[in-house]
């Protein structure tokens, strides 16, 4: 894909040693575990340089908020949850995030599955996809359907948690697979904290996509792949140094403002972890 319109420049210079792989807070990739997104697709990873010459989906003056866009039913008490959503779009991408008016699901592209003997209808997530391009507000950089309903990314495959397209800035996610209660396990504060966690990793991950981040494979990142929930959760939010690198190209962001945004958002919904890594990387930032 090749920028169309005026990239915005960037505003802030980052600080020294903001892409430097420190491996206290940058841990390179493990080898995967049998299951595992890796030991499945060979996924080689991609250099600064060639992002750089791809010609990656960049904001411009007039292309320059993320949309999220609720498909399908939604529950009454879902809407302090997007708002969550919206808000951490905005700290972690550092621009304007908005929630559109409710789509439904499509009427095609449908299957039925049993899952953990009950069954359950899911939808293929490509052909989402493919229904919002045309829908692309004129200024949006990148335009996510959220669901509360199950996908599938191809007939042979169980489920997806997401898929973007890395050119088009369109993608979907779906929050079936880790709403608290699902499995029968009670809905307690924890829980609906890990359902919290798992939400914003996979957001922000198909986010990435749409801002043409490829998988990583060099160290635990945000844009690993990830197969099952266990995967996910092994995982990290966090965007490793190239990685981050490549965001900065696109974006431009200011790393002291994105960082204490990000801070003061996990500060606010009890995530001691988060603010812990957010510190240290702080303090590295300031050394």
């Amino acid at each position: 894909m090749r920028q169309t319109g005026a990239a915005r420049v960037c505003s802030t210079i980052a600080p020294a040693g903001a892409f430097r792989p420190d491996p206290k807070l940058f841990a390179s990739k493990r080898p995967p575990r049998p299951g595992d997104w890796l030991a499945v697709h060979a996924e080689a990873g991609q250099s600064f340089e060639d992002y750089v010459r791809a010609g990656p989906a960049r904001p411009t003056a007039a292309r320059d908020v993320i949309v999220l866009q609720p498909i399908g039913p939604f529950e009454a008490g879902d809407t302090e949850l997007l708002e969550t959503l919206r808000a951490y779009l905005t700290a972690f991408y550092q621009l304007e995030t908005r929630i559109a008016e409710p789509l439904p699901l499509p009427a095609m592209g449908m299957r039925a599955r049993d899952w953990d003997g009950e069954t359950i209808v899911q939808y293929r997530a490509d052909l989402i996809e493919n229904a919002l391009k045309p829908r692309l507000p004129p200024d949006a950089v990148a335009y996510l359907g959220i669901t509360m309903s199950d996908l599938f990314a191809d007939w042979s495959w169980e489920f997806v948690f997401g898929l973007a397209s890395l050119d088009r800035r369109v993608g979907v996610f779906s929050l079936a697979r880790y709403r608290p209660g699902l499995d029968g396990e009670p809905e307690t504060p924890a829980a609906r904290r890990q359902m919290l966690r798992r939400a914003l990793v996979v957001m922000a991950h198909e986010t990435g996509h749409m801002f043409s981040l490829p998988h990583c494979a060099a160290y635990e990142c945000l844009m690993n792949g990830a197969g099952s929930l266990d995967e996910l959760d092994r995982g990290t939010p966090w965007l490793c140094p190239d990685c981050l690198r490549k965001l900065y190209f696109s974006t431009g962001f200011d790393f002291a403002k994105r960082y204490g945004e990000l801070r003061s958002f996990h500060a606010a919904h009890g995530m001691p972890e988060a603010i812990d890594w957010i510190d240290h990387r702080l303090a590295q930032l300031n050394h």
